[in-house]
């Protein structure tokens, strides 16, 4: 299977943050047979590898997405909700949602909007003013739908030209599909004195307790990050963004190990992947700032996709990207190491 079905399959689903369980289904399709397991925070983890190896590489993704939660039925039937993750309120008025209920129905719906003849010039959606329309009379609104309810903007799946695409939840199902590629090729050849977790995590959107909760079980030695970053369009900054189709992000920050960044960025130039950076004098956003503090410390790396219109519908991505990542990790994995990470001095 391409990269390209990967992706479609992966963003196909749901699986707004707390809710990461809806893609095993999908996980175990794209990995048959393979030793896929569930940790209690919701995280999906596939090791691979000999159990007491003394380097152990963790590759991390976050499997959830930005969505809705409703927080209220109203006596017509409108569904009140607030933002799960960090979601673009100027991008949700008009929208058309899907609402999944307690009893697995998929419900579809709109966002609500003022008509702009009505509407004064200066108004805006707050992330208190969420209001849904399910099409339902008030009775069969309370009857289906209830509080805790998840719904996610509804996005598609495009494949454009050049090897790119628009996906709704490219962020960070993006990553996961690059995970799913590492998996594919270390099964072939994956070092003999080295264990890999492949870790699927869950709600980096609202906590990344997903992550920390994943890296304190697993004790890894060393991770990887995969997430996505920011694509060159107007209004990013240049210095933080890499263009779609271009190569991959490097994060440098001090909470990350400059080490095992720098061997990651080796991996790209002889494969003459595209480097961009994204360098920041605190955290870095991402499950990384979790990892790097679980139990001792892990050193950790950040590989970023270069993402156009993020935390919306129509994210656009290039799958040569995604698979540039997952080559340049299971290089990493394969060849490199960060060597001083098993004497904790890096």
């Amino acid at each position: 299977m391409d990269m390209m079905e990967i992706l479609r399959r992966l963003s196909a689903e749901e699986g707004v943050s707390g809710e990461e369980k809806a893609l095993l289904p999908v996980l175990r399709e794209l990995l048959p047979g393979m030793p896929l397991r569930v940790l209690p925070g919701g995280s999906m983890v596939l090791s691979m590898g000999p159990k007491q190896a003394k380097r152990h590489v963790m590759v991390d993704a976050h499997i959830d997405r930005i969505g809705l939660i409703v927080t209220w039925v109203d006596p017509q039937g409108f569904l009140k909700a607030e933002p799960v993750g960090g979601v673009d309120l100027r991008s949700l008025p008009g929208s058309a949602v899907r609402v999944r209920t307690a009893a697995g129905e998929t419900l579809l719906g709109v966002v609500c909007t003022t008509p702009p003849h009505l509407a004064k010039e200066e108004a805006s959606l707050s992330k208190d003013a969420i209001w849904i329309d399910a099409g339902l009379s008030p009775a069969e609104a309370h009857r289906r739908i209830s509080p805790g309810d998840m719904a996610v903007v509804t996005g598609f799946f495009r494949p454009l030209l050049s090897g790119k695409a628009a996906v709704g939840g490219a962020d960070n199902r993006g990553g996961c599909a690059v995970l799913v590629r590492c998996a594919q090729l270390l099964s072939e050849e994956c070092p003999e004195d080295c264990r890999v977790s492949l870790v699927f995590s869950s709600q980096e959107e609202t906590s990344e307790s997903g992550a920390k909760t994943a890296a304190f079980a697993l004790e890894p030695t060393e991770a990887v990050v995969v997430d996505a970053g920011f694509g060159s369009q107007d209004g990013v900054p240049k210095e933080k963004s890499a263009p779609v189709g271009g190569g991959l992000i490097f994060s440098i920050a001090p909470v990350l190990s400059r080490e095992l960044t720098n061997q990651l960025i080796t991996f790209a130039e002889k494969r003459k992947v595209g480097v961009f950076y994204e360098v920041s004098g605190r955290s870095t956003g991402t499950n990384a700032d979790a990892i790097a503090v679980s139990r001792g410390g892990v050193p950790c790396g950040v590989v970023s996709f270069p993402v156009k219109n993020m935390h919306t519908q129509a994210e656009m991505l290039s799958v040569s990207d995604l698979e540039s990542a997952a080559w340049v990790i299971c290089d990493y994995i394969r060849e490199g190491g960060c060597a001083s990470c098993l004497n904790m001095s890096c």
